[in-house]
């Protein structure tokens, strides 16, 4: 095994592979790049979304899923990449998701103007609390070292910490002593 706390993204990826089984519902909340899109495809699920309001992410997103082979999987649907934000993640799932994962900011490579909002994805969250399957997970990829990352931050941190925790359990990691606001991860996962 690597040293899966020496990297933030491969750390979240492995604690949320521990919720996932085969033919779970899945969700990408910020596709990016593809790499966690790509990751939660290799747990065969059986429907995974990826969203991003960029048409460069889903692109790049499909691009990198065609290479791995997962060309079939696009084309049947099974697989559905949306370019809308997370926010509206109730208007194409209805049915309860095994795991959420949010990587919050913007693009690695891409313009760093257009990036995530704190109010998209309070209501994003929200929203998939809403469809978070019993023992299934959200995870959440945070950065602080810009403002609208300090106050996504602060906010999600505020909605876990309120949660009721007769239903869920919420968990934040951070790296102590690194420097330069590395990422964040908050879990959340669902009891009941």
């Amino acid at each position: 095994m690597s040293n899966i706390i020496q990297t933030t993204t491969q750390l979240a990826m492995y604690i949320t592979s521990g919720y996932i089984e085969e033919g779970d519902i899945l969700v990408d909340a910020t596709c990016g790049n593809g790499y966690d899109t790509l990751n939660l495809a290799k747990k065969c699920p059986a429907k995974l979304y990826a969203f991003d309001i960029m048409d460069q992410a889903i692109l790049n997103t499909r691009q990198l899923l065609m290479a791995n082979g997962y060309q079939s999987r696009l084309d049947d649907g099974s697989i559905q990449l949306i370019c809308d934000s997370h926010e509206n993640i109730d208007f194409y799932i209805n049915q309860p998701v095994k795991a959420f994962t949010f990587n919050l900011g913007y693009l690695p490579g891409g313009n760093k103007n257009i990036a995530t909002s704190n109010s998209s994805t309070v209501i994003a969250v929200k929203k998939a609390l809403n469809l978070l399957d019993t023992n299934g997970l959200i995870c959440i990829t945070m950065y602080s070292g810009h403002d609208e990352g300090k106050d996504e931050k602060e906010t999600l941190l505020n909605i876990s910490a309120s949660l009721d925790s007769k239903k869920y359990h919420a968990a934040y990691i951070n790296m102590i002593n690194q420097k330069n606001n590395p990422p964040e991860i908050l879990l959340i996962t669902k009891k009941r």
